[in-house]
Formats: structure tokens, C-alpha cells, sequence
């Protein structure tokens, strides 16, 4: 019998080799399977999970789930693949809402930290699994996902340097921390659970204003803004 070849389709930046024609149709069973997968690797873990559950937690018939991955490695990299493209959107939207570079940097962290609490437990099991990221063939797509929305925070870090807003010697160091300080609401959510996010969230942006040097009076700016907004929360608990 004539072995059927495969041909790739691209989901974000991830090329996964599929029999079927009909892109759309990828794309939405591949979209199942991982809403379903999701589920599967969060209750029984990643490596206690396998397809025969993640084909009937998604509603397909046994032995289909073939036709659009052919692994639990590659089911992985279409949720790292989905999760890191939504951050990129939600990262690019909060950077174009204002010119200023200070306020920049609040959208951003406020977007990453809005995205890290959706996906909490998708983040979390992208970092206890990360040594399959590294492992199954697909690292370059790693790499590439990661530099798109790291640039992000570069770009505006570098622009608030040359306006002469922030005090950077290291550009480089930030652009890494700052995501990952972000990420740290999923990863830490075992010892934070009496801090809300939006606590969490403004200490979070005077800590990095206060490490790029944004002016003391933007960041004042900020606070006032921040505890004006948490009375008015108390104020509304308070009411009858």
C-alpha cells in the first residue's frame, strides 16, 4: 500500500506535517484537541496523559487524531505555539496605545500579566514540560516565538533610552526580565494567593520603573493613580 504523504501546515511559526487538505479544518480539530489536551495534562499530567484520552476528551473518533498530530510533542508545541501567539498580539496592542514610553511599559506589563492570569495553567505546564521544548525537534520555532514578543519590550525600552526617559546600561537583561517577572503570577501562585493581581501588578510596574529610571515623578504618577484606584475598590466593598 502507497504510504499517504503528509504535507506541513503552519500554525504561528510551528509546522506540523498533516494528511488532511483542508486548512480550516486543521486548524479547528487542532484547536479541539488542544482545548482537550489542556485538560488531560493539567488533571493527570503530561507524561500520565495519553492520545486515546486526549481523542475522546476532544470528541473525535479513535485513531483520527493522526490525522493532525502524531504526538503528545507536538500537541505541546501547538499550545506553547497558541499561548505565546495570543502575548504577542496582546503585547504589539498594548505598545501602540500610547507614545509615551512610561505609559508603554505600564500597558505592557498590565497586558502580560492579564495574559499570564488566562493562561495560568497553560503557562505552568510550558514550564514543567519546557525539556520537551528543547527536545522534540522544534527548538528554532521556540527561539523565533520568543524573540517576536521579546522584541517588543526591547523596542520600547530602547526608545524610552534614546528619548532619555529611562537610565538602561543593559537592555538586554530587562527585555528578559520583565516577561518573566510577569510569568512569575502563574509560577508563584501557590504563595500568592492572598495578593490580588492588581497588587500584584503595580508593585510589579514601580519595581521596573524604579530599575530602568523612569523619573521619580512618573512613577509617583502611577502610584497615585494605583491607590486611588484601590480606595475606590475598598469604597464599593464598603457599601451596603
Amino acid at each position: 500500500m502507497r504510504a499517504i504523504r503528509k504535507k506541513s501546515v503552519r500554525d504561528g511559526h510551528v509546522r506540523i506535517p498533516t494528511s488532511v487538505k483542508d486548512d480550516a479544518l486543521v486548524q479547528k480539530r487542532r484547536e479541539q484537541i488542544c482545548k482537550a489536551a489542556l485538560q488531560a495534562f493539567t488533571k493527570h499530567g503530561f507524561h500520565e496523559t495519553n492520545l486515546r484520552q486526549v481523542t475522546k476528551l476532544a470528541g473525535l473518533a479513535y485513531g483520527s487524531i493522526y490525522d493532525y498530530v502524531e504526538s503528545k510533542d507536538d500537541i505541546l508545541f501547538l499550545i506553547y505555539d497558541s499561548i505565546l501567539s495570543e502575548l504577542y498580539h496582546q503585547l504589539e496592542e498594548a505598545a501602540r496605545s500610547t507614545d509615551d514610553p512610561v505609559m508603554q511599559i505600564r500597558a505592557l506589563i498590565k497586558a502580560a500579566m492579564d495574559h499570564t492570569d488566562e493562561y495560568q495553567d497553560a503557562i505552568l505546564l510550558l514550564y514543567q514540560e519546557s525539556r520537551v521544548l528543547k527536545t522534540s525537534g522544534h527548538l528554532s520555532e521556540v527561539f523565533e516565538k520568543e524573540r517576536s514578543y521579546l522584541k517588543i519590550f526591547r523596542d520600547v525600552l530602547e526608545r524610552g533610552s534614546r528619548m532619555g526617559v529611562f537610565n538602561l546600561t543593559n537592555v538586554k537583561i530587562m527585555e528578559n526580565i520583565m516577561p518573566l517577572m510577569c510569568s512569575t503570577w502563574a509560577l508563584k501562585r501557590w504563595n500568592l494567593q492572598r495578593i490580588s493581581k492588581e497588587e500584584y501588578t503595580e508593585a510589579l510596574t514601580q519595581f521596573i520603573l524604579q530599575g530602568i529610571g523612569a523619573p521619580a515623578s512618573a512613577r509617583a504618577g502611577i502610584m497615585a493613580t494605583a491607590l486611588d484606584g484601590k480606595n475606590r475598590r475598598r469604597e464599593r466593598k464598603a457599601l451596603p
